[in-house]
């Protein structure tokens, strides 16, 4: 029993560290895209091929 007990502590504790983790990694993600995200213009359009006759 006690073993069980050990054994779900430590996976408590990883779960929460992870979720902890990717939390971190979202938000700074999300900050970074918000501030440094250049102004971007439409792409020109495509130029035609020209037919070889």
């Amino acid at each position: 029993m006690e073993k069980s007990k050990t054994q779900n502590n430590k996976w408590q504790h990883w779960l929460s560290f992870s979720a902890f983790t990717l939390a971190g990694v979202a938000m700074e993600g999300a900050l970074f895209n918000n501030a440094n995200a250049p102004m971007t213009q439409p792409a020109p359009k495509a130029k035609k091929w020209r037919s070889v006759q």
